[in-house]
């Protein structure tokens, strides 16, 4: 498992964009798929992202099939970010799923990534680096 540094904190929390956020997910036969989301990304603890389902159709049945997902966050000002991949568990009830729904009503499911590894999207010679 990987955990969330303080500089990952930090970025996730005050340094993005927030409209900048990706899920990248597959179908189980690998077909790909990418979905922006913004509404909602919050830090579970320091080995766990969440982010909110609003009408992410695709996104939410690959998950169900293949729960290996990858989660992109840039600053496209400063063209720094994360990449976290792990594996993802969809949350239909409970707390996560409130607070979701108390910034976005049209929050259908939360999606919780137990992050496995973080790697660098910044631009130049570090991108792609695995960090954790």
């Amino acid at each position: 498992m990987a955990k969330l540094t303080a500089a990952m904190r930090e970025f996730i929390e005050k340094g993005r964009d927030p409209t900048m956020v990706f899920v990248a997910t597959a179908s189980k036969q690998g077909i790909p798929n990418v979905s922006a989301k913004g509404t909602f990304i919050h830090i579970v603890d320091d080995e766990t992202l969440a982010y909110a389902d609003v009408y992410s159709k695709k996104t939410f049945e690959n998950v169900k099939e293949n729960p290996q997902v990858a989660i992109g966050i840039v600053n496209v000002k400063t063209y720094k970010g994360y990449q976290f991949k792990g594996k993802a568990e969809v949350v239909e009830v409970g707390p996560l799923l409130e607070a979701a729904e108390a910034q976005n009503p049209q929050v259908r499911t939360v999606t919780k990534v137990k992050l496995q590894e973080v790697y660098l999207m910044d631009y130049g010679p570090e991108a792609g680096k695995k960090v954790v």
